[in-house]
């Protein structure tokens, strides 16, 4: 029995022991092993500076005192001359009218998808197609808050999907409410007045008490201006009922410092009649090419800039007050540390971890910050490639040696 027990505890002892061993080799190596690997990634680089400004648009407001408006232009919307912007009613005999014109015409739809269905939806292929296509008009309709629409594709989703035999409609239903709406219309003439269009333009029902300032406000204007632009909103009346705006040009007027407007003048990214990409983040997606119209003497370290762009013009219709980075020029390749980049006399190059062994591969650095370079994409099959794993190490390395 106690020749068992010093067996036992002899085994126990010998397996501590090797445990030991191991770890203590295992953590001697993790110590003295500086060996470290830094994937090779694909990055682009911009140099830029921010800029704070306001947006400048030709803008005309849309006023009217009436008491009962309905705007009927939707926002972003495109419009001609001569095209409805809104319905003034005299009284409210003539707004509830006007909703019961509306309810009549979409009756009508009704009665017109109905009729239309039963003649032309004979088989249930055709049917399924329709109804496919109205609920993707309803849906779409719902997405954009398109009120007129939604009740359109409704009435003509209900028309095709709900078979209730009691519910007929004939041509002469139809020529029934043709007639009394004609009626309602020539009634309507009298006390109803359309508010059309003067200039064609984006409409928007957002005022923000700006509008009174126009591109011709920006000519010649020096920093301290612009300061003073930046202060001249204006209460805006309970009459404004929304504003056209240029839908051709646009203009971001900023204050950029001295020395940001001096490196982009020498490196030609910042020079009057020259292209120049602005970033407005989160209102617009990608950088925008403008012009630059004008440059200010500096005062007091500061110039005014004021770029011109064409694009956009939709999705910059509300933004006024606003930053942007001034992009002077963008850098792409290869990210690779310094510490990882060696030199001969026929270049620089790294080394990377190719199954057990270093390799070798010669690099182009076309750009360097910090912390590290950024290689060129060569078009050579031993060149360094995304995905590649570059090694990092204080101890001796070379072509061909079989990494730990």
């Amino acid at each position: 029995m106690k020749r068992t027990d010093f067996l036992t505890r002899a085994v126990s002892l010998l397996l501590f022991g090797a445990l030991t061993l191991y770890l203590g080799i295992y953590l001697f190596r993790s110590i003295t092993n500086d060996v470290r690997y830094a994937p090779a990634v694909h990055i682009s680089l911009t140099e830029s500076s921010e800029a704070s400004g306001i947006i400048i648009r030709d803008e005309t407001l849309v006023e009217s005192s009436d008491r009962f408006l309905s705007v009927s232009a939707k926002d972003g919307s495109l419009l001609a001359v001569g095209d409805v912007i809104a319905v003034a009613y005299a009284n409210e005999t003539a707004l509830e009218r006007a909703s019961g014109i509306r309810e009549l015409e979409l009756k009508k739809q009704y009665i017109n998808s109905v009729l239309t269905e039963h003649e032309d939806s004979a088989s249930l292929t055709e049917k399924d197609e329709a109804i496919k296509n109205a609920v993707l008009s309803l849906s779409s309709a719902a997405a954009r808050k398109e009120t007129d629409r939604l009740s359109t594709a409704v009435l003509q989703l209900s028309s095709l999907v709900m078979q209730d035999p009691d519910t007929m409609a004939t041509q002469v239903d139809l020529n029934l409410i043709t007639q009394e709406l004609n009626s309602l219309y020539q009634t309507a003439a009298s006390d109803t007045l359309a508010i059309r269009a003067k200039k064609s333009g984006l409409f928007s029902s957002a005022a923000d008490g700006y509008e009174h300032i126009s591109p011709h406000n920006l000519t010649g204007l020096s920093s301290s201006g612009l300061r003073s632009l930046l202060g001249q909103a204006r209460e805006v009346s309970e009459n404004v009922r929304g504003k056209l705006c240029s839908a051709n040009e646009w203009f971001f007027a900023a204050i950029v410092s001295e020395k940001i407007v001096a490196q982009g003048q020498e490196d030609e990214g910042l020079a009057v009649g020259k292209a120049a990409s602005l970033d407005f983040g989160r209102y617009y997606g990608k950088p925008l090419s403008a012009t630059v119209v004008s440059i200010s003497p500096s005062e007091q370290g500061e110039c005014a800039v004021v770029f011109r762009c064409t694009r956009a013009a939709l999705e910059m219709l509300n933004v006024r007050r606003v930053s942007a980075e001034i992009i002077f020029d963008t850098h792409e390749g290869i990210r690779v540390p310094k510490k990882a980049v060696y030199a001969d006399e026929d270049g620089s190059f790294v080394y990377t971890l190719t199954g057990l062994q270093a390799e070798k591969k010669y690099i182009e650095i076309v750009w360097e910050t910090e912390d590290y370079y950024l290689a060129g994409f060569s078009l050579d099959a031993s060149g360094l490639r995304v995905g590649n794993e570059i090694i990092l190490t204080s101890k001796p390395v070379y072509d061909g040696k079989v990494m730990d």
